[in-house]
């Protein structure tokens, strides 16, 4: 049988469970506004970070290359391998937007002075660093090479490269500094003498070192390539530009030749001879002048020239009279040896001495048809005339000119004929008797001829066939020819 309770205990009951309920759910919305407001408070922390430290690209340069890094606190890079070797110095930069960190490591560098070679550790970045450090003093002309290139104090030493060994880099080579000590020569220029100091190895470097250029006609001594020993006298004595006007033609010699006869010497004449010299041959030529020089010179010269076919005339008795029948030749070749005298380069007498046929005429032929028909006479057809002829007569047929009469060329009588006219071309000496005085006939080879001349030696069946000076010393070949006369 159930207990009935009282009832003041129940209104009690109920109260204390209510009041725990409303703690509870008290509670319940504290912890979540506390959660809210940490969220809150934590989101303004990263604003105000964000704002107050914001995040920076650094440069990180080091011994020849660089890389960029993307940090908010710049201590963070003391973490990254490599910045913090032993003997590294590091140098901070700022620039619009970027931060930059230089790191300088130490390297090895081999100083060679003085015939020894000294190996460095240093942080220094140029050549004039590294050998203060080392302790070597240059003189006013030594000379720095760094690994063979010449170099300056202010030469850096090598470029940059990324400090990344998580990466394997590679070292790079340790560079060679060398040290070349200027050492005391005495340099002759002429006549000038000059001490000079300078590290020059051999007597071209040295010139080089000097200023100077030197050409083929230079002279110096010892040779160019000759390696230098500390004391050594080096003698030089630029050449200088004279001109020589030779046989009227201008040039220029840069030469050491001193007096007018070491310049003709220099000039190689062979067997030509000294007809003309603006100076003594012991005159010394000065620099910029003009020494002419003439000369007379026989030459032998050779030429090839073409020998006109002869053509020979025959008679064909079944041809009619007046008819001619050709048949063409072929020119020949002779070569001819010249003896000739220039006097100053210019021309002044030539003369063949020998002759040598090198591919022999081949005739041509004319024949003449004799055959008498009514009313027909002779007729020559030949290159120099073609028609009727009187007579054919068989002669010895020599040549003059002007020059070969008994007057001189100043006397009015100069190559004046029996007849009056001047002897040329086309003028022939005949005697009288056997041939009259301007009688026409002609002579193949020759030409129409007019018997306008008598000579002492033209007795008979001769002929003088002349000619003008310019044909030269050997127009016709002396010897028994058929003419035809004319008239």
């Amino acid at each position: 049988m159930t207990q009935a309770l009282p009832r003041p205990y129940l209104t009690s009951r109920l109260r204390h469970e209510r009041r725990q309920f409303v703690r509870r759910a008290r509670a319940r919305i504290f912890r979540g506004r506390n959660h809210a407001a940490a969220v809150l408070a934590v989101a303004a922390v990263i604003v105000l970070g964000v704002v107050a430290f914001p995040s920076r690209d650094t440069l990180v340069v080091s011994d020849g290359s660089a890389r960029v890094y993307h940090t908010v606190f710049p201590g963070e890079l003391a973490a990254l391998p490599g910045m913090a070797e032993q003997g590294q110095r590091t140098r901070v930069f700022e620039t619009a937007g970027l931060s930059g960190i230089g790191i300088q490591a130490p390297r090895a560098v081999t100083i060679s002075v003085d015939g020894r070679e000294l190996a460095l550790v240093t942080t220094a970045s140029t050549i004039g660093g590294a050998l203060a450090e080392a302790g070597v003093s240059l003189g006013p002309r030594d000379r720095i090479r760094l690994n063979g290139v010449t170099a300056s104090l202010a030469a850096p030493l090598s470029g940059f490269r990324i400090a990344d060994h998580a990466a394997g880099s590679r070292q790079p080579t340790a560079p060679l500094v060398s040290v070349e000590r200027a050492r005391r020569f005495v340099v002759y220029i002429d006549d000038l003498r000059l001490e000079v100091q300078s590290p020059a190895a051999t007597v071209e470097e040295l010139v080089a070192d000097l200023g100077l250029v030197i050409r083929e006609a230079d002279l110096v001594e010892p040779a160019l390539p000759t390696r230098l020993d500390a004391g050594m006298a080096i003698r030089l004595a630029p050449a200088r530009t004279i001109n020589v006007i030779l046989d009227g033609q201008l040039q220029a010699l840069y030469t050491r030749a001193a007096t007018a006869r070491e310049v003709l010497e220099l000039l190689d004449l062979g067997d030509a001879l000294v007809i003309e010299l603006s100076h003594e041959p012991g005159d010394v030529i000065p620099a910029g002048a003009t020494l002419v020089v003439g000369t007379l010179r026989t030459l032998r010269e050779e030429a090839s020239e073409p020998v006109p076919p002869p053509v020979l005339l025959e008679e064909d008795p079944n041809l009619p009279r007046g008819q001619v029948r050709l048949t063409p030749g072929q020119a020949g070749e002779v070569r001819v040896l010249y003896e000739a005298t220039y006097r100053n380069g210019i021309l002044e007498r030539r003369e063949a001495v020998a002759r040598v046929v090198t591919r022999a005429p081949i005739p041509a032929r004319q024949v003449i048809g004799t055959l008498d028909t009514a009313g027909s006479g002779p007729i020559l057809a030949s290159p120099e005339y073609t028609g009727p002829y009187r007579r054919k007569v068989t002669v010895w047929a020599t040549w003059y000119n002007a020059s070969h009469g008994p007057w001189s060329r100043e006397h009015p009588a100069y190559g004046r004929t029996a007849t009056g006219v001047i002897v040329d071309r086309g003028i022939c000496a005949v005697d009288p008797d056997f041939i009259p005085l301007g009688t026409r006939f002609v002579v193949p080879g020759y030409g129409l001829c007019v018997a306008a001349d008598v000579g002492g030696g033209i007795k008979g069946w001769k002929v003088d066939l002349g000619f003008p000076e310019s044909a030269g010393p050997n127009p016709w070949r002396t010897g028994t020819v058929d003419i035809y006369i004319l008239d």
